[in-house]
């Protein structure tokens, strides 16, 4: 593990890993031929036409796409679905990210999300963590047709 010393002296951790992006996505293709990971429908927005509801993944499946980097070590990434007014998670899985000779290497964790239920509207945070810091998020946004008033 990497470690540098400050001017008194003293160990100071590794830094924090980078994450340079946390997405929700209905899938993405990996070229075998090229390496290109080509993202297809970065979800910002769900609609569904009550609650609770289960969002499965088929037929209408999501992807959690996630790159990191500056990684010094083994580290373990949490990522999660959280409710933004409770922070209760909706769904969390964790990625092993194994020590690399060179921490800036990128790391890609393209993870089929398993079923999951939503039992309230509103903002929820997409979110990857490592060691109880939280290195990225992307706001969700449930919305449910059935709670919507009829326009006039």
């Amino acid at each position: 593990m990497a470690k540098t010393r400050s001017k008194k002296g003293k160990r100071e951790l590794p830094e924090t890993p980078t994450c340079n992006c946390i997405l929700l996505c209905e899938d993405v293709e990996i070229s075998q031929g090229k390496g290109k990971h080509t993202l297809h429908g970065v979800i910002g927005t769900i609609v569904v036409p009550g609650l609770p509801t289960v969002l499965s993944s088929f037929p209408n499946g999501y992807v959690a796409y996630v790159r990191v980097q500056n990684v010094h070590g083994h580290k373990m990434l949490e990522v999660s679905l959280e409710e933004a007014a409770t922070r209760e998670p909706v769904f969390m899985f964790k990625a092993d990210l194994p020590a690399k000779k060179d921490p800036l290497d990128l790391y890609t964790v393209c993870v089929p999300v398993i079923p999951f239920v939503i039992e309230r509207d509103g903002l929820y945070w997409f979110t990857a963590m490592c060691e109880g810091s939280i290195l990225a998020q992307s706001p969700i946004r449930i919305v449910c047709t059935a709670s919507r008033s009829p326009e006039t």
